[in-house]
């Protein structure tokens, strides 16, 4: 029923983690930032590891971020995070609802909502991947399988100039997000070859649409996703999402990030994620704890909902 792909062979042996980690907490991210000049670290949070990025900003100092690593710490440890740290300020992207309710106790002050994602799971039957496939997703795959495209993959070079990233500056520009720094992507793929990978989708020669994914252990991260009106009328997104699901799987992924998946502020692209069968998880929020202030009085999430 679906194209017929090429073999690959998957790594033997690969242990699997408890729980997937974020990009952001992956060692192709730390080898990144580092090779672009910050200070990011590993360090150990009790019986876990975390990446912390440092940054000395003027007029405030120090600030630590935690972004993604999922915590499970108690409020009490939580109280002391920022000191164990050694520094003056600490901001916390909460990976999950436990971290941020510990977060809250702990008397951090939320300073962003809670956002939501949407994460797939990946089989190496085709046909049990497709039968999560929502029905309109799947119709709209057979529309575009039908339409000639020429669909090829390709690991990205490590080039801030790679066309991709200005196709999709002028799409962020329509659509009011901001992309993820093409230097990041960039030092991503020079830390690790083949990390990066492109799916690029032709029609008659020219060129309709494109996804860009980013491999970490036994994940992936869709990190950006282009198309031209010619290429959304031709169903170019559900064949190129198809095809990275099935190769990705193939070289050893099982499961991708999608991203954000707001289906207020972007309820289109949230049921293009969503029809994937991929689930819907929330976040944590924001949270800061500063040393300019004195430490509230503990709340739940609840609380400050």
């Amino acid at each position: 029923m679906f194209d017929a792909l090429p073999e690959f062979h998957r790594p033997p042996s690969l242990p699997r983690a408890v729980r997937p980690t974020a990009l952001q907490q992956s060692a192709l991210w730390l080898s990144a930032t580092r090779l672009l000049g910050s200070n990011a670290e590993m360090v150990d949070l009790g019986t876990r590891r975390a990446l912390v990025l440092r940054r000395r900003l003027k007029i405030i100092g120090d600030l630590a971020l935690l972004s993604r690593a999922e915590l499970g710490m108690s409020p009490g440890d939580l109280t002391a995070l920022r000191h164990h740290l050694g520094t003056r300020h600490l901001a916390v992207n909460a990976e999950t609802m436990e971290d941020a309710d510990a977060l809250a106790r702990a008397g951090f002050r939320r300073i962003c909502a809670p956002r939501a994602i949407a994460e797939l799971t990946l089989d190496a039957s085709s046909d049990v991947m497709s039968a999560r496939l929502a029905q309109k997703w799947r119709n709209r795959l057979r529309h575009g399988q039908s339409q000639n495209l020429m669909i090829q993959r390709r690991p990205m070079q490590p080039d801030k100039r790679f066309w991709l990233f200005r196709a999709e500056a002028l799409q962020s520009l329509r659509k009011w997000y901001r992309p993820l720094a093409p230097e990041m992507v960039a030092a991503m793929a020079a830390s690790k070859p083949g990390a990066v990978q492109v799916f690029t989708a032709y029609h008659l020669g020219r060129r309709v649409a494109a996804m860009l994914f980013v491999r970490h252990g036994l994940q992936a991260t869709y990190q950006i996703g282009w198309s031209t009106p010619e290429g959304r009328k031709l169903s170019a997104g559900p064949a190129l999402m198809w095809r990275a699901m099935v190769e990705l799987q193939a070289m050893g992924t099982d499961r991708i990030d999608l991203g954000a998946a707001d289906k207020r502020l972007a309820p289109g692209l949230a049921r293009f994620k969503c029809g994937t069968g991929a689930e819907i998880r929330q976040l944590g929020g924001t949270w800061v704890d500063s040393g300019w202030r004195f430490r509230p009085a503990q709340h739940t999430m609840a609380e400050v909902a």
